[in-house]
């Protein structure tokens, strides 16, 4: 297992497409960040509820994390490097265990790079127009460690939608039509129903300021609750199809 893992660390380091979905990661976090910071003005800027909002940007790597998930097992499929792999290991749950634990992890970078990116810009932000953090002590565990914990989830989710669909392009086009349509439209037209999604669900565990939205540890059982079945459902897949 430590082996296969390294071996799947190894594939990810080296593969240019996940160095370009962090890249793009950090770049939107600080975008959104300047967006929330700048925007409004100081009379907005000072309450706590925009303040979260231009902290949350990190909330980002959820989604490329999820990306970068998916191509750790789409990419094998497409260049059919997936039956060397398992020449190699040919116990199939281990290497989709390996592919899990690797894609938790890039999830973990994924979140630290882009949380370190927002508290940097909502800082110097707040800094540069002369207004005082308004945050309180219990938003700073949601908006660091609860975006943590939702970018690890992200990634496993990413890594079992890769291995339920495979096929590259089709699981990219299903990821974003769910997070850019299925997810912002139900939510917005039903978000007693839409909070439990889990884009939404990890909206809420990172602490975004909406009401609708679950409370952190809500949103970390609901979220949880999904990569769970996620990836009962690509283990399922995995020990009855023929790669």
């Amino acid at each position: 297992m430590t082996r296969q893992l390294s071996s799947e660390l190894l594939k990810l380091r080296t593969t240019r497409a996940v160095a370009g979905l962090l890249l793009a990661a950090a770049a939107l976090t600080l975008l959104g960040a300047c967006v929330e910071g700048l925007s409004p003005g100081s009379a907005e800027l000072v309450t706590r509820d925009i303040q979260r909002s231009m902290f949350s940007a990190g909330v980002t790597a959820v989604l490329f994390s999820t990306l970068a998930g998916l191509l750790a097992v789409t990419s094998e499929f497409r260049y059919g490097t997936i039956r060397p792999t398992l020449l190699v290991q040919p116990r199939r749950r281990v290497v989709l265990a390996a592919k899990l634990a690797a894609g938790a992890l890039v999830g973990v970078l994924f979140a630290v790079v882009c949380v370190a990116v927002a508290f940097v810009a909502g800082r110097t932000i707040l800094a540069v127009r002369g207004v005082d953090v308004a945050l309180e002590g219990g938003d700073l565990l949601p908006l660091t460690l609860g975006t943590v914990l939702g970018s690890l989830l992200g990634g496993l989710i990413g890594v079992a939608v890769g291995a339920l669909i495979r096929n590259q392009v089709g699981a990219i086009v299903a990821v974003a039509a769910y997070a850019f349509a299925v997810d912002a439209v139900l939510f917005a037209a039903a978000p007693a129903v839409g909070r439990y999604l889990p884009g939404k669900a990890g909206d809420g565990l990172a602490g975004l300021p909406d009401a609708d939205l679950l409370a952190p540890g809500a949103g970390a059982a609901v979220m949880a609750a999904w990569t769970l079945a996620f990836v009962v459902a690509a283990v399922w897949r995995n020990d009855h199809t023929d790669v």
